[in-house]
């Protein structure tokens, strides 16, 4: 004879439910445990924030460590579009693009990103070669350029 529980559902319906969040709970406090143990799950990516407002970058010069992994953040505080041009430090660098920005790539990587009005994007590679390079925003009018750095 089966019994009903709660609601009419059979019992030997319900128990393989129960077992299977059991199990889901126990993975995620084991997992929990496990970060708060102190192992971090992925390492630390350095996050540098580059503010583009009044038709300019801030801060104008942005130091990076070559062969780190690094992530740029461009956010767009202006009231239009506004675009980053790297200029030759991310030639042939692979690059990770997300946000609301709008990336073109070409056979060299990335040409460049348009930001929306109050938009952002970001930027994760690893720099290569070390020197200093421009980026520009390259929307008509606009004379807005910065610096990278990068350091060995």
């Amino acid at each position: 004879m089966i019994q009903y529980g709660m609601r009419g559902h059979p019992r030997e319906l319900r128990r393989p439910a129960l077992r299977t969040w059991a199990c889901v709970l126990l993975l995620a406090s084991f997992g929990r445990a496990e970060a708060e143990a102190g192992e971090p799950s992925e390492p630390v990516v350095p996050t540098h924030q580059i503010a583009i407002k009044s038709r300019s970058f801030d801060p104008p010069v942005v130091r990076l460590k070559a062969g780190a992994r690094t992530r740029l953040e461009f956010r767009n505080h202006d009231s239009e579009l506004h675009a980053v041009v790297p200029q030759q430090w991310l030639a042939g660098v692979t690059v990770s693009v997300t946000g609301n920005g709008a990336p073109e790539f070409g056979e060299d990587g990335l040409r460049r990103v348009i930001i929306p009005a109050d938009g952002h994007a970001e930027l994760q590679f690893i720099p290569r070669r070390p020197g200093t390079f421009q980026y520009i925003c390259d929307m008509p009018g606009h004379e807005m350029q910065a610096l990278i750095e990068i350091y060995e």
